[in-house]
């Protein structure tokens, strides 16, 4: 008889569930600090390169 085998299908849901990161589609949150140091550079924030990762967020939220 046969062994039959079940795919789980816990890891690709898991996948699709999850925001890819640095995608250019997702949150700002989901990039990483240096592609939002680039959004900042094209946005002219001044200050960005003391700035954390939420503070670059915050200004590029509210330029």
């Amino acid at each position: 008889m046969p062994k039959t085998t079940m795919k789980s299908s816990k890891s690709t849901s898991r996948r699709t569930s999850m925001p890819r990161r640095g995608a250019k589609g997702g949150t700002m949150e989901s990039q990483t600090k240096e592609e939002l140091y680039r959004k900042a550079k094209k946005a002219g924030i001044e200050g960005r390169s003391q700035m954390s990762k939420s503070e670059l967020i915050s200004a590029l939220r509210h330029r």
